[in-house]
């Protein structure tokens, strides 16, 4: 998972190809169903709890996810009002 943000993040090949058609970039790796459902529904929260990096997850976010606001990105970890005033790449527990 973590090559695949990674391209994601900073490859512009890579995120034209996943903008048209999302699920079909993802065919090329190998990932299980959940994996792809964690990547195409941007479960930030799921994907870190995996071991993702919190730096990718973040890149990810900022670069694809339609809403790409670190609020919604935040409350998206389960962080509290009180963390999400405050600034952390990564879900806190």
């Amino acid at each position: 998972m973590e090559k695949v943000l990674w391209q994601l993040c900073v490859e512009r090949a890579a995120k034209d190809r996943f903008r048209q058609d999302p699920a079909g970039f993802l065919e090329r790796f190998a990932l299980n169903e959940r994996e792809v459902a964690m990547i195409l529904e941007f479960d930030v929260a799921g994907l870190q709890a995996e071991g993702v990096s919190p730096m990718l997850t973040m890149g990810y976010w900022q670069e694809l996810s339609p809403q790409r606001d670190m609020v919604t990105y935040k409350r998206r970890l389960g962080c509290t009002d009180e963390q999400i005033a405050g600034f952390s790449a990564a879900l806190k527990g």
